[in-house]
């Protein structure tokens, strides 16, 4: 999602109708793998606040017309690169098992 909004700034952001559904689209995805993990996963790697995540895809799936512009360039920003390699982590070592 990074990559969407590379060089772009908020006013950019919240102007540019195509950004906003792609971004919020891989939200949901994101959203949506991360409420099929099995529970273990979880309780293995409890830093990662899947909580939050599921809880974005149901805003941005359920409740579309309460999405918060500012919020969501806040999680690309500052929320997800950090995220982003947490879940790397994860997946280099739930591979390597």
């Amino acid at each position: 999602m990074k990559d969407f909004t590379k060089n772009m700034s908020f006013v950019e952001f919240q102007n540019d109708r195509k950004t906003i559904k792609a971004v919020l689209y891989n939200l949901a995805i994101i959203g949506e793998a991360a409420g099929s993990l099995l529970p273990e996963i979880e309780i293995l790697y409890p830093e990662i606040p899947w909580v939050d995540i599921r809880g974005i895809r149901n805003i941005v799936v359920h409740e579309y017309f309460r999405v918060n512009l500012e919020i969501i360039w806040k999680t690309i920003q500052t929320d997800l690169p950090p995220l982003i390699q947490q879940l790397q982590e994860v997946m280099e070592h739930i591979s390597d098992s």
